[in-house]
């Protein structure tokens, strides 16, 4: 994922302006997506690359975090710490979401799909999509699959099948 998108996800969590402890904070406890040392290096990087501003103990983004298109199982990989990093178009790849091809990238894709194509019959991907986002906003809930099993289970989809899958995953 981009560097461009692990900045719009945090300020989109946590508001337009954050202190520097909030987002390191954000990506190393809330989202457990980096060490807290891991975290400050991502921050200075985005900081290099222009994409936040750090004054005092600040940070704001310096672009539009809402054009940034971030994918509903949206987990960043450690090349966001890296500083040479090139910006990636966020369309390319399937479906018109970056896809990194990792092993729980792809683990992860397989519940929401079959969410997504469950649903497909009663909503569509776009509304099934939303759905998901609203309820991991509202609930709090980092992990995307086991929010996807809710959203399925509102709308009257059975997903015994998927359940030990989700929960394996998430004690691992």
């Amino acid at each position: 994922m981009t560097l461009e998108q692990v900045v719009a996800h945090v300020f989109r969590k946590k508001g337009k302006v954050t202190s520097i402890s909030e987002f390191v904070f954000a990506l190393s406890l809330d989202l457990k997506w980096f060490s807290p040392d891991q975290a400050e290096s991502v921050l200075a990087n985005a900081e290099q690359r222009e994409l936040v501003r750090i004054t005092g103990e600040v940070v704001e983004p310096l672009f539009n975090i809402h054009s940034v298109e971030i994918p509903i199982d949206f987990r960043p990989d450690q090349s966001v710490m890296d500083r040479e990093e090139r910006s990636i178009d966020a369309t390319a790849g399937k479906g018109g979401a970056l896809l990194e091809e990792t092993e729980e990238a792809s683990d992860e894709g397989t519940v929401i799909d079959q969410v997504v194509e469950q649903l497909s019959g009663v909503k569509s991907k776009q509304e099934v999509i939303r759905l998901i986002n609203d309820a991991q906003e509202r609930l709090g809930i980092v992990e995307t699959d086991a929010v996807a099993l809710l959203v399925a289970r509102t709308c009257g989809i059975d997903v015994s099948g998927m359940i030990d899958e989700v929960y394996n995953r998430l004690v691992r």
